[in-house]
């Protein structure tokens, strides 16, 4: 090979190199593509346009047929602008993943390298600690799949996010003292973006206060129950009384001599014959009194 000849193959091998760039990418499954490759660097007037996934076409145009085509699962999420050259796709699924490129009047122009992952969900934190609770194992749970790879990072107390391991251990002497109340918070992130944080897991030597009042509070509702229970019961049998042994009386009156008569058992006030279960002496003393008046009137 003569020197000319290899100094122009080196020269074309710059010139692709130069002109034919790769860009990695990475996004959401469900999320919206957008391709714009530089036409500058085109020097005549764009007269065709082809986007393909691999070696299938995405979508094409073409000025002499003057038609725009859009190929395979491409269709009804895909536009191509025709003036700048622009790709967008919409709704992307695992399997838009691939190399793309574009070629402007059938000269290849670009690259591009599209990875979509799983957007990393929320995760949670469990714990396992040894016998004597003085070091715990923390792990930031959560389902990954087709959301990989993925990195853990941790926040502990007021202290700054630092990327570790899915686990996290901790001892009960971290802080300095035999509690140990720090906070432990985790979120996951891959190549498409950054996820929740998780709800945050303190105390985990002991129990949170939350736990150690729960019993007080249900305490409280069970005994609030068995007093509105109660109440109802003695409300129920109250009625059936009246009903059943003061029918001409009001609910204040049956409650009077009902809660009367008890009062005067406790204290001892003797029942004449004729004074029902209820009424005190006074009251029969102040019938015996009108009585006596009323003969006197007769006389």
């Amino acid at each position: 090979m003569s020197k000319l000849k290899l100094i122009r193959l080196c020269f074309w091998f710059y010139l692709v190199r130069t002109v034919v760039s790769k860009d990695d990418l990475y996004h959401e499954v469900g999320g919206e593509l957008v391709l714009t490759p530089d036409k500058s660097t085109v020097p005549d007037s764009i007269t065709s346009i082809i986007w393909k996934h691999g070696k299938n076409k995405v979508a094409e145009w073409d000025q002499a047929f003057g038609g725009l085509d859009i190929y395979g699962a491409f269709k009804e999420r895909t536009t191509l602008d025709n003036t700048t050259g622009e790709l967008r796709i919409s709704g992307l699924k695992k399997t838009d993943s691939g190399v793309y490129s574009v070629e402007f009047n059938s000269k290849l122009l670009k690259t591009y390298t599209l990875s979509v992952l799983k957007a990393v969900p929320k995760p949670t934190i469990t714990y396992t600690c040894n016998s004597n609770k003085t070091t715990c194992i923390l792990t930031c749970e959560s389902d990954t799949t087709d959301a990989e790879p993925v990195t853990y990072s941790w926040k502990v107390g007021e202290g700054a996010w630092e990327v570790i391991e899915k686990w996290l251990i901790v001892s009960k002497s971290d802080t300095g003292k035999s509690t140990n109340s720090y906070k432990y918070i985790c979120k996951l992130k891959n190549s498409a973006g950054e996820g929740e944080v998780s709800d945050p897991v303190g105390s985990v030597f002991y129990p949170e206060p939350s736990e150690v009042g729960g019993g007080w509070i249900v305490g409280v509702v069970v005994i609030v129950v068995i007093v509105a229970l109660v109440a109802i019961v003695i409300t129920v049998w109250l009625v059936w009384k009246k009903k059943k042994e003061y029918p001409q009386d009001t609910w204040i009156d049956f409650l009077r001599k009902y809660f009367g008569g008890i009062y005067g058992r406790m204290c001892g006030v003797p029942l004449t014959p004729n004074t029902k279960p209820g009424e005190d002496g006074a009251d029969k003393a102040g019938r015996g009194h009108g009585n006596e008046e009323a003969n006197l009137m007769m006389e």
